[in-house]
């Protein structure tokens, strides 16, 4: 049983700061993007920086529902889910990823820490599985890292 969860742990990994079979790593583009570009909105109303706290509410929300709260919530298209955000200088771009690194270390710590069983455990105040939302977490980083890759790539090229 155990076998079911480390492909999932080994996914976020590989995918967060490895060398994912698909190129480049969600941690490995956002170290290129140059603070002073992260407000850019080139394709509607989201930034790099609206996009990479999108991933970090996502993130929060797995984490807060594998702690146990019931009552966390993220209401999709709500403040929680697509958040306003500004940076204002470069300190505030590490800062935000370094939230990010964050909280890929406390998932990995609560998953390091568990067995496949929690795959099937309800997530609290939810009428799923967290074996969902962990099999997907990664695939939903790499949709938003596509759009990042977008923002950041030189127009006309």
């Amino acid at each position: 049983m155990s076998n079911q969860l480390q492909p999932i742990i080994e996914n976020l990994i590989e995918c967060f700061d490895g060398k994912p079979w698909y190129g480049i790593s969600v941690m490995e583009k956002l170290e290129s993007i140059p603070w002073e570009t992260v407000n850019e909105k080139r394709y509607g109303d989201k930034s790099i920086a609206v996009l990479v706290q999108h991933i970090i509410n996502w993130r929060i929300f797995l984490q807060m529902k594998l702690k146990g709260h019931a009552d966390y919530d993220l209401i999709i298209d709500g403040p929680t889910d697509w958040t306003a955000i500004h940076i204002s200088d470069e300190a505030e771009w590490e800062a935000l990823k370094q939230k990010l690194v964050d909280t890929q270390t406390e998932i990995l710590g609560v998953l390091n820490g568990a067995d496949a069983s929690i795959l099937s455990k309800q997530v609290p105040g939810k009428n799923y599985t967290f074996a969902p939302i962990l099999t997907s977490i990664a695939q939903h980083d790499i949709y938003h890292l596509g759009q990042i890759a977008m923002l950041n790539s030189k127009k006309g090229g």
